[in-house]
């Protein structure tokens, strides 16, 4: 009786050996053919494929490598302007990932840019739990506090973050951007030339000085920086709105 015990157990274990080993073989063979999908651009057929792959092993640690494939075309579509898409794959990432501080920053601004604030402002708060020093989240939320009509909110985590990152073009920008839109042009034209100081050769530079001077009646001089943030590399999508309203 315990010799039969004995082989039961014996069996019991090799087949489970058995079966992981099949498990891991159809893994590698699901990962493989997901490579050979993105190497023909067959992208839609490869997200098919990495949701499959994951199945069949959820807490496989190599499954953060697919999941970065989502995070990849996710920037491929932000960088495309396709929002709604580049949401879908940070929102797969999110589902099996709730910690993933690269999905969390992107998607707040996508909900940020949708002007979906409630949904923005969670994301960026969660981020900010886990990374209290994530300073572009720290940026993003005072910028979506300004849109969201919390302007002293909004010049508070400016002033923050411009104490901790003095040498910061970036903050002196957004908090100029603030400074307009409550018409204190002075303490505005501070900050932009600060930032000059800082990255005088950056098109955000021109295209933020450019908008103080348009909202402060000084066209020609709007136009001038136009042109030259589009010499340094700016889009005439980054310029238009400026443009239309000088005509």
């Amino acid at each position: 009786m315990v010799m039969r015990r004995l082989l039961l157990i014996l069996y019991s274990s090799l087949f489970t050996l058995h079966s992981s080993l099949l498990h891991a073989q159809l893994y590698e063979q699901s990962v493989r053919a997901i490579v050979e999908a993105l190497a023909v651009d067959s992208l839609d057929k490869a997200k098919g494929m990495i949701e499959q792959t994951i199945r069949l092993d959820p807490m496989r640690k190599s499954n953060a490598i697919l999941y970065q494939l989502y995070l990849n075309r996710a920037s491929l579509y932000l960088g495309l302007n396709n929002d709604e898409r580049a949401l879908a794959d940070y929102n797969k990432v999110l589902e099996a990932e709730p910690d993933n501080e690269e999905a969390l920053f992107y998607r707040a601004f996508i909900h940020s840019q949708g002007r979906r604030y409630k949904e923005a402002r969670a994301d960026y708060n969660n981020l900010l739990k886990l990374n209290p020093m994530h300073e572009d989240a720290r940026l993003g939320l005072a910028v979506l506090n300004s849109k969201d009509g919390r302007p002293k909110e909004a010049l508070e985590q400016l002033d923050a973050l411009i104490r901790f990152y003095p040498t910061h073009a970036k903050h002196y920008l957004a908090r100029c951007g603030l400074y307009e839109k409550r018409k204190e042009y002075e303490k505005a034209k501070k900050d932009i030339d600060m930032a000059f100081e800082l990255e005088p050769n950056s098109p955000d530079c021109y295209l933020t000085r450019a908008s103080l001077y348009l909202a402060m009646k000084k066209k020609r001089l709007a136009q001038q920086d136009c042109r030259t943030a589009i010499k340094l590399g700016a889009t005439p999508e980054q310029v238009a709105s400026i443009l239309g309203a000088l005509k």
